[in-house]
């Protein structure tokens, strides 16, 4: 990430460090629950894709979050839908305030990718766009949890082709049960696969468990064995050198903080300056909490009526009491840290120093 977008997205967050803010800042928007591939940590294509937006209702709400500033759009797998190309074209066109697109993809669809990277990048210079591909295991692993032969291959094809054109692609992979013990073959096929793997180019997840979001079971994991993983990879990205890296590494200090069963002092951003919308258009706190909200498309998508809405503030009362159980997920950590910013910053470079003396 560039400093002049950090910066931005400094000065835009500014303002919900004082008070809620009128509109969302940030955006995770589901446009598909279709995937071409069958992965057992995220069931999303076992559900009904019945009534998914259409890429004119996309733009409508993207229209009703005139303050948004970064931008997740998931899946499913956004490229499994024919017309991803009018669904961006919707998104550029109606998001003159955002400064950070990011998508993730199981890299299958390689050229519809990198052509919409490509077209992001003429129509929005002005963009920070950050691609992560999705790699869980080595090959023969990887294509296992897939359900896909050739998943892996084109993964990295995918990765390659998007780093050849500049782009600010990542390596993604989900902790699990079928491949948390495989880091080391994970990371020595990806520095033997691309010839030479950088891990700052890597970013990792735990598992996490959402009925109306993955539509998967919750797991019983090892915390100890995970805050151990975690702790290990946060040694290896410090110090960070850039602001991205400063990012990573406040997520993966903080996640092993929380995993040792440390208070982090910081308010989820969820309902206050965050929130997600499902593939139909529903309002709910985040992609992990199966509490909506109101049904966008029902209301004309008039985001800010619903934002401000008693059913949209007890909500964030819940969210802010962890009547949702608390949670420590990326889509979730990284606003909560941009609405702390001396907390995380503080705490990630006293929490790193900690790390790299043990």
């Amino acid at each position: 990430m560039k400093t002049r977008t950090a910066l931005g997205l400094v000065r835009a967050y500014g303002r919900s460090w004082l008070a809620r803010p009128d509109s969302p800042l940030r955006a995770v928007v589901q446009v598909t629950r279709r995937c071409n591939e069958r992965c057992g940590t995220c069931k999303s294509w076992e559900m009904p894709t019945a009534g998914e937006l259409t890429p004119v209702e996309i733009g409508r709400l993207m229209a009703g979050m005139p303050r948004l500033v970064w931008l997740d759009l998931t899946g499913g797998e956004p490229f499994a839908r024919g017309d991803h190309a009018e669904v961006f074209e919707q998104v550029l066109a109606n998001t003159p305030a955002l400064r950070v697109l990011h998508f993730p993809t199981n890299g299958w669809f390689t050229s519809r990718v990198v052509d919409t990277c490509e077209r992001i990048a003429a129509a929005r210079p002005d963009l920070e766009l950050i691609v992560t591909v999705s790699v869980d295991g080595d090959e023969a692993l990887h294509d296992r949890m897939r359900g896909r032969e050739g998943a892996y291959r084109r993964a990295l094809a995918t990765f390659r082709e998007l780093r050849a054109r500049g782009v600010s692609a990542f390596v993604g992979t989900t902790l699990g049960p079928e491949n948390e013990h495989a880091l080391d073959r994970i990371r020595q096929a990806l520095d033997s696969d691309l010839g030479g793997f950088d891990e700052r180019s890597w970013h990792w997840n735990l598992y996490q468990s959402s009925a109306q979001f993955f539509g998967n079971e919750p797991w019983e994991a090892d915390r100890g064995a995970q805050a151990r993983l975690v702790r290990d990879q946060a040694r290896r990205r410090f110090p960070p050198r850039t602001p991205v890296d400063l990012m990573e590494l406040a997520f993966l200090v903080n996640l092993q903080a929380t995993l040792d069963g440390e208070e982090l002092g910081m308010s989820c951003a969820a309902m206050h300056g965050a929130c997600f919308v499902s593939a139909e258009g529903w309002l709910y706190p985040c992609h992990v909490w199966d509490r909506p909200v109101a049904d966008l498309r029902a209301h004309g998508f008039d985001v800010a009526a619903a934002w401000a809405s008693a059913e949209a503030l007890a909500a964030r009362e819940g969210a802010t009491s962890l009547a949702c159980g608390g949670c420590f997920t990326p889509c979730e950590a990284y606003p909560a840290l941009a609405g702390s910013p001396g907390l995380a910053v503080g705490w990630t470079l006293k929490r790193g120093l900690a790390l790299v003396r043990r």
